[in-house]
């Protein structure tokens, strides 16, 4: 599940995980194996679809897992807006 607190983390480190590693994971009570990937792949499907590039189908299930994976809309719309 993507939250405010891990989204806020990633966001901090602009993505870089390797920059989390060396700042000594700030936060990392926040994460399980595989958050950060799971937000670095949202971010990719996202800008997918941001761009046009999903056909109608897949927007959909791309739509659908972002409301499935995100704890609330604004996590979700932040998610989005970043894309």
């Amino acid at each position: 599940m993507i939250t405010a607190q891990k989204l806020a983390i990633y966001r901090k480190f602009d993505g870089d995980d390797d920059g989390w590693s060396r700042a000594g994971c700030p936060g990392r009570e926040h994460f399980a194996d595989g958050d950060w990937e799971e937000i670095r792949n949202m971010l990719q499907e996202l800008t997918l679809l941001k761009r046009g590039f999903a056909a109608e189908d897949y927007a959909e299930r791309i739509r659908q897992k972002l409301s499935a994976k995100t704890s609330d809309a604004s996590v979700a719309q932040t998610l989005f807006d970043l894309a």
